[in-house]
């Protein structure tokens, strides 16, 4: 039951984060275009995106990771083709595949500071239980 909420909780936060890129990135009909920076949102928001979903995960899979994130990143490129005012662009699909790569990355590289945190919460919960059963 605690991965299920574990993931579900991941999963929100994957969305709020898509949507929050969503909403900065894409051109707002009543107030026109939220300026930006072109260079590097592609970057933070698919590196931000791959660290989420890799802890999201039990046992992280890098392969099929950065396979899911570079056909979305692909897809989002075609997809901008299609909406007027934004274009298609490589250089927008390698920042996506540099952000996709990091990100899965930066989770390995912070594992053991993770590992050591996590073990530090779940000692302070059993201690506080234990404590709380022990006066019950």
């Amino acid at each position: 039951m605690k991965s299920f909420f574990r993931t579900l909780l991941w999963l929100i936060a994957i969305a709020f984060w898509c949507a929050s890129f969503y909403l900065l990135l894409s051109k707002c009909p009543y107030t026109g275009t939220i300026s930006v920076p072109s260079h590097g949102a592609h970057t933070v928001l698919f590196f931000g995106l791959a660290f989420m979903t890799t802890c999201a995960q039990q046992r992280p899979n890098i392969v099929l990771t950065l396979a899911a994130l570079y056909f979305f990143g692909g897809m989002t490129e075609v997809a901008q083709h299609f909406t007027p005012p934004r274009t298609c662009d490589l250089l927008d699909f390698m920042e996506d595949v540099i952000g996709s790569t990091a990100g899965v990355f930066a989770v390995f590289a912070c594992m053991p500071l993770f590992r050591k945190i996590l073990r530090l919460w779940q000692g302070r919960f059993t201690r506080s239980q234990a404590a709380v059963s022990h006066v019950s």
